[in-house]
């Protein structure tokens, strides 16, 4: 049974009229009027009736017309056949907003020059409607016949993944606009886009209340045994500051102490999508960024993405499964919402968000809030506010928080 697609109720009669789908079961057979070769087409149809039954003008019109679509097909067709395309990169993980070095190689076997050609679809996520036209990822002007060009240029991806994550289609309109061929790319290379990392000040302490049972030792922290001392870094704990150090450099130095090997903790990040993309992008930034600086503190994480989970190894390896994991979620999401769910027993971080659409992050750690009644504290990212700012004092205003409580 037909569906009619009303307009909104608030609207005037006139504007529902005119903006009521009454027919949509015909729709398919007027879908080839969307490309302007299809007018084209229509006119042609008109212009020989136009002969046949009124004026001998009607010939002329016809044969024009038909001649701009024989030659606005013909040549896209020919061009996005007759050249080779390899597309490779400078770098194969880059960050959301880095600029990604790219080279495009085209071989041109025509004795002629080939203008318009542009690739789509390597770094640009699908549209979320088919009706929005693809945005080329490069476009050229002009490649020169019986040789080999290679362009250099750069782009800055906005959204994390792997791409291409469709077909890297070569395309032609040239030179009416009125058809556009396309052909399949073989020869791409792949780039994983990470999320982007803001900084985060200082270090955390987080422990826990049991000592690990498996594990390298000690770790860089700011209690337990004396270590060495080092360059004061900005978020850094005025209680850390060495102070007979400090008078005989004339810079501020501070204490570093090898804290208690903690066990895994755990960080789980709500990845469940909803009809708009970016509450879930913004919520996997913040998690890559809290979890470089676990990382970098050389704490033991153990990760939560949806139905994955997975200990994250030392090192850069470790940096590397933790960004890869992050870029594979879908910008869609997946799986249902989690909400913090804090233990007693072990530090753990819980990134979601909250009713307002904002990231509310979980910080849970009983050994170091053991006047805390609820064992944890929150603190909510504002996605209006600058990320950079908000994320940079994160250390610093969750142990705060602990002291005051």
């Amino acid at each position: 049974m037909a569906m009619v697609h009303a307009g909104p109720s608030e609207r005037g009669w006139w504007s529902r009229l005119l903006t009521t789908d009454f027919c949509p079961w015909a729709n398919r057979f007027v879908y080839w009027l969307k490309e302007p070769v299809g007018w084209f087409v229509l006119g042609t149809v008109v212009s020989v009736i136009v002969g046949l039954y009124l004026a001998p003008i009607g010939w002329t019109l016809a044969a024009s017309l038909a001649s701009v679509i024989a030659v606005g097909m013909v040549w896209p067709a020919v061009a996005v056949r007759a050249v080779n395309c390899r597309v490779t990169s400078s770098s194969v993980q880059v960050h959301e907003g880095d600029r990604c070095e790219l080279q495009l190689a085209v071989r041109n076997r025509l004795p002629l020059p080939v203008w318009g050609l542009a690739v789509e679809g390597f770094l640009d996520r699908k549209r979320e409607q088919s009706d929005h036209a693809a945005t080329p990822t490069v476009a050229l002007a002009f490649v020169r016949a019986w040789a080999i060009s290679n362009y250099r240029f750069s782009v800055q991806p906005v959204l994390r993944g792997r791409y291409p994550d469709g077909d890297a289609i070569l395309t032609c309109s040239f030179p009416f606009g009125i058809w556009t061929a396309k052909r399949k790319m073989q020869d791409v290379a792949s780039v994983t886009v990470w999320p982007k990392v803001f900084p985060i000040a200082g270090q955390t302490a987080m422990t826990g209340r049991r000592a690990a049972e498996s594990g390298e030792g000690n770790r860089t922290g700011r209690t337990g045994d004396f270590i060495g001392v080092r360059e004061y870094r900005h978020g850094d704990c005025l209680r850390q500051v060495n102070w007979v150090a400090t008078a005989r450099s004339g810079a501020l130095v501070v204490t570093e102490r090898s804290g208690p090997q903690c066990p895994s903790v755990e960080v789980t990040v709500d990845v469940a999508g909803s009809s708009n993309r970016d509450p879930l992008a913004d919520r996997i930034r913040v998690a890559a960024s809290v979890l470089a600086n676990l990382h970098r503190s050389a704490v033991p994480l153990r990760v939560h993405l949806g139905q994955r989970c997975f200990h994250v190894r030392r090192g850069w390896e470790g940096w590397v499964q933790m960004m890869d994991a992050l870029a594979d979620v879908p910008p869609e999401g997946a799986g249902d919402p989690c909400y913090p769910n804090p233990s007693r027993q072990h530090a753990s971080i819980t990134i979601a968000s909250d009713h307002r659409g904002d990231i509310a992050v979980c910080v849970a750690d009983p050994s170091v809030n053991p006047r805390l009644m609820s064992g944890h504290s929150h603190r909510v990212i504002r996605r209006d506010h600058d990320l950079t700012s908000q994320l940079f004092a994160f250390w610093t205003e969750v142990r705060d928080a602990n002291l005051v409580a």
